[in-house]
């Protein structure tokens, strides 16, 4: 793979990732494993049209997975690790920044 394809689909799921309810449903499936449409909308308390409408863009960037039974869609986090990784590094600079933060401020 190229090195600016890398970085193309990076990018994507950075911006992806960058608005809090898509944040909170990944992270909302690395805590809970495998869930519905339904449940996902509540515990985000968001409708599902507005849940459904994150999950789909969440599949595009290949972040999650979905299978279909019957009426039925589940979800689950496509590489756990690596997304819990990301997740963490994003909380450690977030946590970093806040302390500098209070520093000059």
């Amino acid at each position: 793979m190229k090195v600016v394809e890398r970085r193309f689909r990076g990018s994507i799921i950075c911006r992806v990732l960058g608005y809090p309810i898509t944040y909170g449903i990944v992270k909302l499936l690395l805590e809970k494993g495998k869930m519905d449409l339904e449940s996902i909308a509540k515990y985000v308390e968001r409708s599902k049209a507005a849940a459904c409408f994150q999950l789909t863009k969440l599949r595009l960037a290949n972040v999650i997975r979905y299978e279909r039974k019957g009426k039925k869609t589940t979800y689950w986090v496509k590489y756990p690790n690596e997304i819990k990784k990301l997740f963490d590094a994003c909380e450690s600079l977030v946590g970093r920044i806040s302390r500098r933060l209070d520093k000059d401020f």
